[in-house]
């Protein structure tokens, strides 16, 4: 036993340490949502990706330098000589040089290579800023994700407020049934009525405490808290009138906006410019370099001599493969089929965004109406209540119908907060369709 104890003293602290109780605003958990984003981090890497290989090639645009130095030792061999008469001494024509020492410099420039290098780059750098939108459509996708479970952990914890009222209120009705009942104004059954009605409200309670578990877990996953913190909605400024405009305005600023469509368009773009590329072979190439060469024995000089020499040369190279005057068609064939398949691929997107535009358009529209029929079914169902509390208290009315009055106004209740949850959600799923969130 005494155990047991020191071990429940022990936990105690960790126990009071498990949960951290955080209030956070729309805004901050945007951004640590942003910033606990392993997508994003993904889309970074891959921008990262795109610039180096853009810068890869850019490289190969510089002139290409080369530096070389080497040694051998070669075998002896008799040295060459040259006898004029027979009588005469041999003379030495080629002396024989065993160490064999060789020092080069080079540097070459591309001046024409049928506009490859040019239209490799073009397509390299449409596909860099493609990537950045990728990044941003990832970025607005994060954003909506947070806004989403933002206004749903909201709409439960709302709906758990309203629940506990609505158990407080079952509770003072059950005492003064009880004391009708003990008053002999109220029979028995009457309290049995109303305590069924709070064990409906309980078992609510009991659903609305497991969806704020789940949804308060998901959210923290989301934004990066630390296990067990209990967020908490700052419901100051949640609401906000907004600006509603017509479906032609949405859907012109979509087809400006949206970053997938524009991501879509630099991707044909790029494999225009790769299908240049591929045409680019049935041209020829022409570079220009030029050679230091610092020698002992240096070969330009004959006799050879066992000593450093510097020679130098300078050059044009002009390169033409006939055989790509076939070969490159295929190539080009395929830069077309790629070039059909992005621009039907950007047509598509186009097409996507239309009907997702029209229906985020619809259901914005809808989730206002809601909120109106919402806001009445309160005032109607509150009147209501308020006429069978009247009609009960002068014995005018049955239990079963206030209790019923009590049923519809919680219901009313729970139906306004989310109506006006579900319309933030639907205007952001608004914004993110037409790329402006």
């Amino acid at each position: 036993m005494k155990r047991i104890l020191i071990s429940l003293i022990c936990l105690l602290p960790l126990l009071a340490n498990s949960q951290v109780s955080r209030k956070l605003k729309l805004e901050e958990a945007i951004k640590l949502g942003q910033d606990q984003s392993r997508t994003l981090k993904i889309s970074q890497s891959k921008m990262a990706v795109m610039n180096s290989k853009y810068a890869e090639l850019k490289d190969m645009a510089l002139p290409s330098v080369n530096l070389s130095a080497s040694y051998y030792r070669f075998s002896d061999i008799p040295p060459f000589v040259f006898q004029l008469t027979p009588t005469s001494p041999p003379v030495t024509l080629f002396p024989v040089i065993l160490n064999n020492y060789s020092t080069r410099a080079s540097v070459s420039e591309s001046v024409f290579n049928g506009f490859r290098l040019k239209n490799g780059l073009l397509s390299e750098q449409y596909l860099v800023e493609a990537a950045k939108l990728d990044y941003e459509k990832d970025k607005s996708d994060i954003i909506f994700n947070i806004i989403n479970a933002y206004y749903n952990l909201y709409k439960v914890q709302a709906s758990k407020k309203i629940i506990e009222q609505s158990l407080a209120d079952a509770d003072q009705r059950l005492k003064e049934v009880k004391n009708m009942e003990q008053q002999g104004i109220a029979i028995h059954n009457d309290y049995l009525r109303v305590e069924l009605q709070r064990s409906n409200i309980e078992l609510s309670e009991i659903d609305v405490n497991n969806n704020l578990e789940v949804a308060n877990y998901n959210f923290g996953v989301l934004c990066g808290l630390a296990e067990g913190t209990v967020v908490e909605i700052d419901s100051v400024d949640l609401f906000k009138a907004r600006d509603f405009k017509t479906f032609p305005d949405y859907l012109k600023v979509s087809l400006d906006k949206r970053s997938d469509l524009r991501a879509a368009d630099l991707r044909k773009k790029a494999s225009e410019a790769s299908l240049q590329v591929a045409k680019g072979g049935m041209y020829p190439t022409l570079n220009v370099g030029a050679n230091y060469y610092y020698a002992n024995p240096n070969p330009r000089y004959v006799p050879p001599v066992d000593a450093f020499h510097d020679t130098w040369d300078v050059g044009l190279n002009l390169n033409w493969n006939i055989t790509a005057l076939y070969t490159t068609r295929h190539q080009s064939e395929e830069a077309k089929c790629q070039v059909l398949q992005t621009t039907t691929i950007s047509d598509q997107i186009s097409d996507g965004i239309r009907m997702e535009v029209n229906r985020d358009f619809v259901n914005y529209e809808q989730s206002i109406k809601k909120i109106d029929v919402a806001q009445r079914s309160v005032r109607q169902a509150s009147e209501n209540y308020r006429t069978m509390q009247s009609k009960y208290n002068n014995s005018t009315a049955l239990l079963s119908d206030l209790l019923d009055a009590e049923v519809l106004l919680l219901q009313a209740r729970l139906n306004l907060t989310n109506a006006k949850a579900d319309a933030e959600i639907a205007y952001n799923h608004l914004l993110k369709s037409i790329g402006t969130n």
